[in-house]
């Protein structure tokens, strides 16, 4: 609480400085973040801006419904993904990028009437295998593979035995391959790890962690537009740990549907 109370402190100072101005509020018990995002709405705000961790953000923008707003974010926490995504490094670092105004429309995606711009998990990319143990982490890529079934695009059907996967728009290692985690080329990409040997999962580790699931061998790779996850029945669909919904669920694309301010080191 009082890093908290340190880093608002001093986003204040930075707002003045950079003569931004704009209501402030914040979130208690009291008053959700569903709360004001509808009271922003009917004040007749154009811009929103989340100031926190990417959690934040992501409530934020699952109170949308819809609503057209500009949306900006400001990093609380310095391990912040959605802060290297958009190229903001501080809490001076997104200030200044708010004061810039730079806008880039960038593809939306929606799950469950909810959206999101990052990336779902399932199976076990739904643990946090950075911050795990060695041995945890070991334990968890050695586990048995499940048989996904996934629609793709309302085309066709794929039933791949793998150890779990991301449904991907947009992610920090994106600028490594600009074909994966391109959040302006109006798809998502859909990567299934498959079950790894013992040498594989040591070598691989650090790109699982890291999401990039393309540099590890045999993983699936589909680009397309709309994502249906039929089996198995019941398992989690999550974003940073938190589950948003359960197989059976659709994932889609709405193409340049979010204007978002981004800081000129965003990575894409």
């Amino acid at each position: 609480m009082e890093k908290f109370e340190k880093l608002q402190t001093e986003l204040y100072g930075l707002l003045a400085e950079f003569k931004i101005a704009g209501e402030t509020a914040r979130v208690t018990p009291l008053r959700s973040v569903q709360e004001l995002v509808d009271t922003a709405s009917q004040r007749g705000a154009k811009t929103l801006v989340a100031c926190g961790s990417d959690d934040t953000f992501n409530l934020m923008l699952a109170a949308l419904k819809g609503r057209d707003f500009t949306l900006g974010f400001i990093p609380f926490d310095e391990n912040s993904n959605l802060a290297n995504i958009l190229g903001i490094e501080s809490v001076f670092a997104g200030a200044k990028t708010i004061a810039a105004r730079r806008i880039e429309k960038i593809d939306l995606a929606k799950i469950a009437g909810s959206y999101f711009i990052s990336y779902l998990e399932f199976g076990v990319m739904s643990h946090n295998i950075k911050n795990e143990s060695l041995w945890q982490s070991l334990k968890l890529l050695s586990s048995e593979s499940k048989a996904f079934t996934i629609r793709i695009d309302d085309s066709y059907n794929v039933t791949i035995n793998g150890l779990g996967g991301l449904a991907v728009n947009i992610r920090s290692s994106a600028s490594q391959n600009d074909k994966i985690g391109n959040p302006t080329d109006g798809n998502l990409d859909l990567l299934i790890l498959e079950r790894l040997g013992k040498m594989q999962i040591l070598t691989q580790r650090g790109n699982i962690a890291e999401g990039s699931l393309e540099k590890v061998p045999n993983t699936t790779v589909i680009k397309c537009k709309k994502i249906q996850f039929l089996e198995p029945r019941g398992s989690n669909l999550t974003m940073l740990g938190r589950v948003v919904a359960k197989f059976p669920a659709t994932v889609e694309i709405i193409p340049q549907r979010l204007r978002m301010i981004v800081g000129k080191n965003r990575t894409f």
